[in-house]
């Protein structure tokens, strides 16, 4: 991995020169952000992924629906589909991607609109006659699409790789140096172990050195007791007893697949490449490879193997973003001023 990363170096300060002069005309006022009358929070990362972006959006619409008509404009990885959409009850992976259908399923009655473009997908999304002007928008996946600004930003990383300790692309997985990290108003460290220290937390914050006008926020995954399929739900304990397939289509599973051992002996893990499109192929496979025992799969990938395995064998296991040391009331105090809205 050294020898390759010596090889890749040369593109990497390539890549990292063109990113940096891109934020820096942007911050000189050469480039110009647009900024929108509405009130808007921005959920992203520096790295190319696997931070816990979906479920992150997950929770700022849990907190914002009971009061405010909510929005989330995404770019829908995984769609085949073209330009803007806004997803309906006839929505599909293919046609708004998995993660805004999944956004979809969960909370009834939001709008997710997709777009390449996230302007010309806040203008669409502004102009739509569904549009309610005190409404809150959710961005996701922003970070790096500057031609937006929102209201407030958030900022996820990693405990197992959080990204000081990553590099820039090709070389690592960053998309600009860790600088860019000063844009945020909230950092959240995602998917820490339940009984992280406070020495490992203060080791994270000298190592983040967060600004000023920054507030840092730690999380865990809180896996739920129960697992779901079309039209049943089984208790999570009943897996100790079925023996099942594991499958995945994430960008990172080390942390579901590390829980499930922690409780589970008897599964098989088949990972496939994040966002991935399940051909017949694969589905052959799958089906082979479970041999007629339970598939269980993450809520995001159910949204695509839903239409192509038979309910009775395909489940999926909820999770939530737990914000740990009893600050979840610090957090949604803080968003919630920062983007005017008490």
């Amino acid at each position: 991995m050294g020898f390759l990363r010596y090889l890749l170096f040369p593109f990497s300060v390539l890549y990292m020169v063109v990113m940096s002069l891109r934020n820096f005309l942007f911050s000189v006022g050469v480039f110009k952000s647009t900024t929108y009358a509405v009130q808007s929070l921005g959920i992203g990362n520096l790295s190319t992924g696997g931070t816990g972006k979906s479920v992150a959006i997950n929770y700022f619409i849990s907190l914002f629906k009971e009061d405010y008509p909510i929005t989330v404009l995404s770019r829908g990885y995984g769609r085949i589909s073209k330009g803007f959409q806004l997803g309906d009850e006839g929505s599909t992976a293919k046609t708004v991607g998995d993660e805004p259908l999944m956004f979809l399923q969960q909370h009834p009655g939001i709008r997710v609109g997709v777009c390449n473009n996230r302007r010309q997908g806040m203008n669409a999304l502004i102009g739509h006659e569904s549009n309610k002007g005190n409404g809150v928008f959710l961005w996701d996946d922003c970070f790096q699409h500057r031609w937006v600004k929102p209201s407030y930003m958030v900022l996820l990383t990693t405990f197992s790789s959080p990204y000081f300790k990553d590099y820039v692309l090709p070389v690592g997985n960053l998309r600009e140096l860790s600088e860019g990290a000063d844009r945020a108003d909230i950092i959240i460290v995602t998917k820490c172990p339940q009984n992280i220290s406070l020495e490992q937390q203060t080791e994270i914050r000298e190592r983040l050195q967060p600004k000023n006008h920054q507030h840092l926020f730690f999380s865990s995954i809180r896996y739920a007791d129960t697992v779901y399929g079309k039209s049943r739900q089984l208790p999570l304990s009943v897996l100790s007893k079925i023996p099942f397939l594991l499958v995945t289509s994430i960008a990172d599973a080390s942390e579901l697949v590390f829980y499930l051992k922690g409780k589970f002996e008897a599964f098989e893990h088949m990972p496939f490449k994040d966002h991935h499109l399940f051909t017949d192929a694969d589905i052959d496979q799958i089906l082979a490879q479970s041999n007629g025992r339970m598939i269980l799969t993450t809520h995001k990938d159910f949204t695509r193997l839903s239409p192509l395995l038979e309910e009775d064998i395909l489940f999926y296991l909820p999770i939530e973003m737990e914000i740990l040391n009893g600050a979840s009331a610090s957090l949604n105090s803080f968003v919630k001023e920062g983007m005017s809205l008490i």
